[in-house]
């Protein structure tokens, strides 16, 4: 039986939504009775009736509309440069007919992932957009080549596959863009992708590396490195 792109997606949603609205790789699945969201999607699209996701709904195919409407957009963005191999699995993702779980069509692995990807973009897109509006207020903070502690708010964290890293963007006291990479594996007592959210406070100290007009947000941007984050007793 082959689905349309339309149709994976809504059952990746269904199972986003079954997983209290996360990506749990399948490397990830030590916990008792845990599964990933690749392997929850297989099932409910194979078996539906024995899924313990539960039936697909209306809500589910909205949100999946919402999903491949965004994602369209990236054809448009191929109209300006190349798209990565990515953005191409996604493109054909959300145009197709004919996905077939028999084999090893290369579209399929990605839809788990999906609606988080999603997800993370619409906040991205947020921030960017409040980016925009600091162009003319954003100040460099601190001192160059200087240690110092900062205090703000978490205004982007993403994670970065590639380093098994996050980006942070930080918008200071001072309205001033802060930004730094952190290890997600550093062997400290912070669980930094869920310790450190979005639109919680934050304070850290950090060795100021570089001042300079970001290229994308056209903002003064103060990055640092070396950072100690600073967190609460729990």
């Amino acid at each position: 039986m082959a689905y349309t792109g339309r149709e994976v997606i809504a059952h990746a949603v269904a199972v986003d939504r079954y997983q209290g609205y996360k990506y749990i790789k399948s490397h990830e699945t030590n916990k008792e009775n845990t599964k990933g969201n690749f392997s929850l999607l297989i099932h409910s699209l194979k078996d539906p009736k024995t899924s313990v996701v539960g039936p697909i709904t209306e809500e589910d195919y909205a949100t999946a509309d919402n999903i491949v409407e965004y994602f369209e957009g990236l054809v448009f963005k191929a109209m300006q440069r190349d798209l990565s191999e990515y953005e191409k699995k996604i493109t054909d993702l959300i145009k197709a007919e004919d996905l077939n779980l028999q084999g090893k069509d290369d579209r399929l692995p990605i839809v788990g992932s999906l609606p988080n990807v999603f997800r993370n973009n619409v906040k991205h897109d947020v921030w960017a957009d409040e980016e925009r509006t600091l162009r003319k207020t954003s100040e460099f903070e601190g001192e160059l080549k200087t240690r110092q502690e900062f205090t703000g708010v978490v205004k982007m964290a993403r994670f970065m596959n590639r380093t098994n890293s996050m980006l942070f963007a930080i918008l200071t006291e001072n309205g001033n863009i802060v930004k730094f990479f952190y290890d997600c594996y550093r062997n400290e007592d912070i669980d930094v992708k869920n310790d450190i959210k979005l639109g919680n406070p934050i304070t850290f100290t950090g060795y100021i590396k570089s001042q300079e007009i970001s290229k994308y947000s056209k903002c003064k941007e103060t990055f640092v490195n070396r950072v100690k984050i600073h967190i609460e007793d729990k």
